[in-house]
């Protein structure tokens, strides 16, 4: 007798569980509709699950936080290590943590931390123990938030990224960091954020050096492989680059990609498998058509410029050294985003540039979309055997 009630009242929590979601995704937004199919309806409770058991497992990483922040440091020493909400664009702020100060007198390199949220939420506050770990290990580490979806679309968010970049040049020896050696981290959509404002910056400067070459002399460049020739030092290259009439950004020495998205259309075909298409602000975020996906895909942009890795010594110059690191068993963001831009890279420089370039990638066999970076957070509650292998990672790549 109760059985039917019972299956009567599941399936109609189920589906007032999905339209919850779709209707806080939906507002202001036109064109979506709410889901009826039971497969969708089954797939978006599933999603709704997961992020309800996720937040459960983040309950020992606050009490940890809360423990870090207030009985382990302590109000007074986390204002020595740690300046909070600086303005830098936008009305948005940024933080900077300060490690402690080289023997040697040395400058620390420095980490710019984007944070993923799939360009619709996030914090820097949420990752205060992964920049302290990394603080712990010698490097300045600047956090800063970034305008995102509803407030803003890809191209506002590219703006803030562009900003937090140059204002840490700006400001490094404010903090001991050196500005010949910035590293940009990012996580998710915050490794897109990364890819893209970075490659599209350094293809632009290429085809504006092209454009001098072709009006002045067809044998004289800007660049003569400056980057890879030790007789000519970093910061003749920015002096050029601060010279530019046009704005583009100071010399960026690597990029960590953890976990990224490269491929707009192809991530939307993984989103629709899933069943979470709406729900993902991704497609609005990108413009909803086909040829926003394309333009904002760093996998796009590099294959449209393929000529500049045949030929350019600009290329050389300015291309950075990246770490693509991605889990095996992420089913968020699929490996195969981080393992298509790695080969595209491998495939677009010949054969004999490539000792030219440090592109490198690690698959970690037991790590989802979050353990990249949820490694590098304090734990009181338990030790992730992944997280020396990602510092050994980190410092492999930045201290070489």
């Amino acid at each position: 007798m109760l059985f039917l009630p019972f299956v009567i009242f599941t399936i109609v929590s189920l589906y007032l569980c999905a339209w919850f979601m779709y209707y806080l995704h939906a507002e202001n937004e036109a064109g979506l509709s709410l889901p009826f199919n039971p497969n969708k309806v089954l797939k978006v409770n599933m999603v709704l699950f997961s992020h309800f058991t996720g937040w459960i497992g983040y309950l020992p990483l606050i009490v940890s936080y809360l423990h870090w922040r207030y009985w382990k440091i302590g109000s007074e020493c986390f204002k020595q290590i740690v300046s909070l909400d600086i303005p830098y664009h936008n009305n948005t702020t940024l933080d900077v943590y300060h490690p402690d100060k080289r023997q040697d007198g040395s400058l620390s390199r420095i980490i710019v931390f984007v944070y993923g949220g799939g360009w619709g939420s996030g914090s820097k506050m949420i990752y205060s123990t992964l920049a302290n770990t990394l603080r712990e290990l010698g490097y300045v580490v600047v956090v800063p938030d970034y305008r995102k979806y509803p407030e803003v679309k890809i191209n506002s968010m590219y703006e803030d990224i562009r900003a937090s970049i140059k204002w840490t040049h700006k400001h490094a020896s404010e903090f001991n960091g050196d500005p010949e050696q910035i590293f940009l981290m990012g996580h998710s959509a915050g490794a897109h954020l990364v890819s893209q404002v970075v490659l599209s910056d350094i293809v632009n400067q290429v085809k504006y050096d092209e454009s001098l070459t072709t009006h002045s002399s067809p044998t004289s460049s800007p660049h003569v492989s400056e980057k890879h020739d030790p007789s000519k030092t970093t910061m003749t290259i920015n002096n050029n680059n601060n010279n530019k009439p046009h704005d583009f950004l100071p010399l960026v020495e690597g990029l960590l990609l953890f976990a990224g998205v490269y491929d707009i259309a192809a991530h939307l075909i993984h989103e629709t498998s899933r069943g979470i298409e709406e729900l993902s602000v991704m497609a609005r975020v990108m413009g909803c058509s086909q040829e926003g996906y394309k333009a904002n895909s760093p996998i796009r942009l590099i294959e449209r410029h393929a000529d500049l890795f045949s030929d350019s010594e600009d290329l050389l110059d300015l291309w950075p050294r990246i770490l693509f690191l991605h889990g095996q068993k992420d089913t968020t963001v699929g490996m195969d985003q981080s393992a298509n831009m790695f080969n595209t890279i491998g495939k677009l420089f010949p054969l004999e540039r490539r000792q030219e370039v440090d592109v490198r990638m690690r698959l970690y066999r037991r790590m989802g979309h979050g353990e990249p970076v949820l490694a590098l957070m304090s734990n009181l509650f338990s030790t992730n055997t992944d997280q020396k292998s990602i510092i050994r990672d980190i410092q492999e790549f930045i201290d070489i």
